[in-house]
């Protein structure tokens, strides 16, 4: 059960799907470190979660930077880690041929580079934690790559390919490894009225964590499709 003796690591959680997480597992008693670059947007988090009854400490991350990563780490006030979300993620929805190199090395130092630094420095605060989870905000673009989001898509197959690694490499020291599939999320603000509203959103994460789930998926079709992509290729080539 998540609760207050729960201590959930969010990254990106200064907006968005991150502060919408926040607040929804704040409310439920937990302990948020919540981390990303905007320390303003944090502090509205910090205040938005407390309001819904959750404690929240509020620490800037900049995870293009190895060395904005270690001091993060060395600021929690805590020895101990039972989630970790890694949800940040910088989206360039461009091809290949239109993305700058500065823009390259963005994407994929915040979506993977910086994603497995931050883990890697994270896990030993997790061992022996029951229920210890990291969860890995992916995307349906690393399943079924999407050409005019070229990058991002190869950095979201990366997570997926994270997520395998690290379940394979962890699961003997009782860390689960949960992988979710996102698509067009509705988070109530009218930017994505035809999206999956976020409640279903977070109880399909919360319920991963407390079952011990590999991926969540958004909805039974996005799991067979992207099952049939996997399996039948030639589908991919369809757009």
């Amino acid at each position: 059960m998540i609760g207050p003796d729960t201590t959930i690591v969010i990254t990106g959680a200064s907006q968005g799907i991150g502060r919408a997480l926040s607040i929804y597992f704040g409310a439920k008693g937990a302990r948020i470190i919540a981390l990303a670059r905007n320390e303003d947007n944090l502090r509205e988090t910090q205040r938005l979660t407390q309001e819904a009854g959750g404690q929240c400490d509020v620490i800037p991350l900049d995870l293009r930077e190895l060395s904005s990563i270690e001091s993060a780490v060395q600021k929690f006030d805590t020895d101990a880690v039972h989630i970790l979300i890694n949800n940040a993620a910088d989206v360039t929805s461009k091809p290949l041929l239109d993305t700058s190199p500065e823009e390259i090395d963005q994407l994929i130092q915040t979506n993977v580079t910086g994603v497995l630094q931050l883990t890697k420095l994270i896990v030993p605060l997790m061992l022996n934690q029951p229920g210890a989870t990291i969860v890995n905000m992916s995307s349906l673009a690393g399943y079924k790559p999407n050409p005019t989001q070229t990058v991002y898509s190869i950095t979201k197959t990366a997570v997926n390919g994270m997520s395998e690694a690290l379940r394979s490499e962890l699961s003997s020291q009782g860390i689960q490894v949960t992988n979710v599939a996102l698509s067009s999320i509705d988070l109530g603000d009218g930017m994505n009225p035809g999206g999956v509203p976020f409640d279903v959103v977070a109880r399909k994460i919360e319920a991963a964590v407390l079952k011990g789930h590999d991926e969540v998926y958004l909805s039974l079709v996005s799991k067979w499709l992207m099952r049939l992509y996997k399996f039948l290729p030639a589908l991919a080539k369809a757009h």
